[in-house]
């Protein structure tokens, strides 16, 4: 089992310092390299189908093999350090596997200026968060877009990776990371990459099967703590999940939406709960991400003491 203090330090480490720059990013190292596959193994536009499909899976586990290995020998290497360098450069590195101040920092900005009252530059702000037309989107839906943005990444910035950490070190955390990096760039449903990007985006949904579940109870469990209902959470969780095409964002869009008692439209694709949108309950979103992560870190902590307990006490 991995020790929790390396979590601790890892979101701390992320929450303080934020990325990395880009020089020296693990997760632009595995663009780079996924665009250097991509210009190998090129991608016939659907014109050979079968071919796209084994290009795509071969670029898919060529990354992950070369993800999995460095992260091994680097996760080797740092346990030669003293301790306590050791847990603190464990914990700085893994941090890079973690997008949790940058989602904040793009989804609560939209926020903060429509509470400036500036809905121009909070128009503005959103579109770095969502692939829709936000230039005449009214505020409840700048506002929403803000939301859905942070809450179906939970998973995909912080749980997920901190999960396949705790499963498997450092190796699990960027694992994780590369097959998102692979769905982010590769798993579209357009010519070009519908079926060469197939294995990947199916390979997401996958790993966040569970993570995007756990965060959903973690948002129910959570909710009397950022003004949050219990009754409304478990709803969502249970009743609206299906609501959008992801297998698993829902499970935390959902969730959330009913736990604030909140609305969450895509128009003319998706609309989750019932309640008006504003910014104070907005605001609330983001309280309900740290009681996410801070509860998912306390609740492996004891498990870890427990685990000491039982088998060396």
């Amino acid at each position: 089992m991995l020790n929790p203090v390396v979590l601790w330090i890892s979101v701390i480490f992320d929450r303080i310092f934020g990325e990395p720059p880009e020089c020296v990013h693990p997760t632009v190292w595995i663009g780079n390299l996924i665009s250097f596959l991509e210009d190998i193994f090129k991608s016939t536009n659907c014109k050979n189908k079968i071919r796209d499909f084994i290009f795509g899976t071969l670029i898919a586990l060529i990354t992950i093999t070369i993800v999995g290995i460095s992260s091994f020998l680097v996760e080797k290497l740092i346990f030669f350090l003293p301790t306590p360098i050791n847990y603190i450069t464990y914990g700085a590195v893994l941090s890079t596997a973690i997008g949790y101040k940058s989602l904040f920092d793009f989804c609560k900005r939209p926020v903060m200026l429509l509470k400036e009252g500036n809905l121009e530059k909070a128009r503005e702000a959103v579109q770095h968060v969502v692939s829709r037309d936000t230039s005449q989107l009214d505020e409840e839906h700048v506002l929403s877009a803000s939301i859905e943005s942070l809450s179906e990444n939970i998973t995909d910035s912080i749980i997920g990776a901190l999960f396949y950490a705790t499963l498997f070190g450092m190796p699990g955390a960027f694992v994780y990371r590369a097959i998102n990096t692979l769905d982010a760039m590769i798993g579209y449903k357009n010519e070009k990459y519908l079926w060469y990007g197939k294995f990947s985006a199916r390979l997401d949904d996958v790993v966040n099967f569970i993570p995007s579940r756990l965060s959903g109870i973690l948002l129910i469990a959570t909710s009397p703590l950022y003004g949050g209902s219990v009754k409304g959470a478990i709803y969502g969780f249970l009743k609206e999940a299906n609501r959008v095409s992801s297998p698993n964002s829902g499970y935390t869009m959902a969730t959330l939406a009913n736990a604030l008692n909140i609305t969450l439209e895509k128009i003319g694709v998706y609309k989750i709960g019932r309640g008006k949108i504003n910014i104070e309950k907005s605001l609330n979103a983001f309280k309900a991400v740290d009681m996410v992560v801070l509860s998912y870190l306390v609740i492996y902590s004891l498990m870890y003491i427990l685990y000491f307990i039982i088998y060396f006490g």
